[in-house]
């Protein structure tokens, strides 16, 4: 069955579901760029890296996945990438209005 109504929320409830199935697969995804063009790095909603050492702008997984739900007044998307101090690996996805009222 097709799902119509995508949520931040169900990106989220995926991505760390996945994320306890095959942490590596996901880390992975989440950690690779590659190069786009101006087009793709000029786009209203999806988030891209350009950094100044590198004269290739870069998007990843999550970049785009961004890219479906806008962005906020500050330029974040919607879902955000959780890191664990510690570790410094990646301890879930959490949407933005979660990550505010923390």
């Amino acid at each position: 069955m097709l799902s119509k109504n995508i949520t931040a929320n169900d990106v989220c409830e995926l991505l760390n579901e996945l994320l306890k199935v095959d942490y590596s697969c996901v880390e992975s995804l989440m950690n690779y760029r590659v190069k786009c063009n101006i087009h793709i790095a000029n786009h209203p909603t999806v988030q891209v890296q350009q950094f100044k050492t590198d004269p290739f702008p870069k998007v990843g997984l999550l970049g785009i996945l961004n890219g479906l739900f806008g962005i906020d007044a500050d330029g974040m998307g919607a879902i955000y990438m959780v890191i664990d101090d510690n570790t410094r690996k990646i301890s879930s996805f959490r949407t933005a209005d979660y990550i505010e009222n923390e």
